[in-house]
C-alpha cells in the first residue's frame, strides 16, 4: 500500500493594507485574516513595493501578529513611528530597495519564517526605504498550502 502527501495552493489574496504612499519610518498593519479550517500547513506572503527615492537602510521589513483564537493578536507595532515592541513582532522576511522607483517583489514562507502555521494571521509592514512608498501599485498577498494525505 502506498500513501501519498499531496500539497495543494489555494487562492493568491490580498490583505486590505494601505502600502501606497507609507511614509519612511512608519508601520502599517493589513486586516486580520482567518487563514480557514483546517489550519494550512504553510502560508506564503508576498510584499511588493515601489519607493521613492531611497537613501538609508533601503529596505522594507515584513512581520506578522498571530492569534490562536482570531480575536488576542500577538504584540508590537501597527502604525506610526515607534519601534520600542518591534521585537515582540514575528519576522518575516527584508525586501530589498535599492532603487529608486523601481517596484520590487518578493515572497516567503511564513512556516520557514516563525516555525509554525497560525490559523489567523496579521501582516504588518515598516517602510525603513528613506522615502515614502509610491502613490500606487504596492500590495501584500498570500496564499495557502494545505496538505492531503492518502
Amino acid at each position: 500500500m502506498s500513501n501519498t502527501i499531496q500539497n495543494t495552493l489555494g487562492t493568491f489574496t490580498g490583505f486590505t493594507i494601505t502600502l501606497n504612499s507609507l511614509a519612511s519610518a512608519t508601520y502599517v498593519a493589513a486586516t486580520a485574516v482567518d487563514l480557514g479550517t483546517p489550519t494550512p500547513i504553510d502560508t506564503l506572503l508576498e510584499l511588493v513595493i515601489t519607493p521613492g527615492t531611497v537613501s538609508g537602510n533601503k529596505q522594507a521589513l515584513l512581520f506578522v501578529q498571530v492569534s490562536l483564537d482570531g480575536t488576542n493578536y500577538s504584540t508590537g507595532p501597527t502604525s506610526g513611528t515607534t519601534t520600542t515592541d518591534q521585537p515582540n513582532l514575528f519576522f518575516v522576511g527584508t525586501l530589498p530597495l535599492n532603487s529608486s522607483s523601481t517596484q520590487q517583489r518578493d515572497s516567503w514562507s511564513l512556516l520557514t519564517a516563525i516555525g509554525f502555521s497560525p490559523r489567523f494571521i496579521k501582516p504588518v509592514v515598516l517602510n525603513d526605504s528613506g522615502a515614502a512608498f509610491a502613490g500606487s501599485g504596492n500590495s501584500c498577498s498570500y496564499v495557502t498550502v494545505v496538505g492531503t494525505f492518502t
